[in-house]
């Protein structure tokens, strides 16, 4: 066994100025393009206003932008949270059935998000629907890949 007295904790300290931010960015995330996120959300409102939800759902679940800065991101979830809003309870069972294992993983990331920032708390009535509905059709295998996934949305 390795003798536990010699390790250097320092070298695990985040004030050290040893680590910094982008080494804590997980190696497959590749940096995203904001006008692509913009693209993203002008197609994603467009299903949401023509009344393809489903379609929206399929979108805004397929390619996150894991690798954008924060304000895009936020740009993001605020369209992602305008059309998960949109979205009558009845059909929301339907929707999520609909949805790939990938998918329903990211979904549950929005909405973990949305119940931890004051604008999606707002509207926690249905984020707290969607989640029943995905929890009901895939059990708790996405909240597992939720909290152990170090990409965030």
């Amino acid at each position: 066994m390795e003798d536990w007295r010699r390790i250097d904790i320092d070298a695990f300290d985040p004030e050290s100025g040893r680590l910094t931010a982008l080494d804590l960015i997980p190696p497959y995330v590749q940096s995203t393009n904001p006008q692509v996120v913009q693209q993203q959300i002008s197609q994603l409102k467009s299903f949401a206003t023509s009344g393809d939800i489903a379609s929206a759902i399929q979108l805004l679940t397929s390619d996150p932008p894991y690798g954008a800065d924060d304000s895009t991101k936020s740009l993001y979830f605020r369209a992602v949270l305008e059309t998960l809003t949109q979205v009558r309870q009845a059909d929301i069972a339907n929707v999520v059935k609909q949805l790939q294992p990938q998918q329903q993983d990211v979904l549950i990331k929005y909405l973990y998000k949305g119940m931890s920032i004051p604008e999606g708390q707002r509207q926690g009535g249905i984020l707290l629907a969607w989640f029943e509905k995905l929890t009901q059709v895939a059990g708790v295998q996405p909240v597992m890949h939720y909290l152990t996934d170090r990409r965030t949305v």
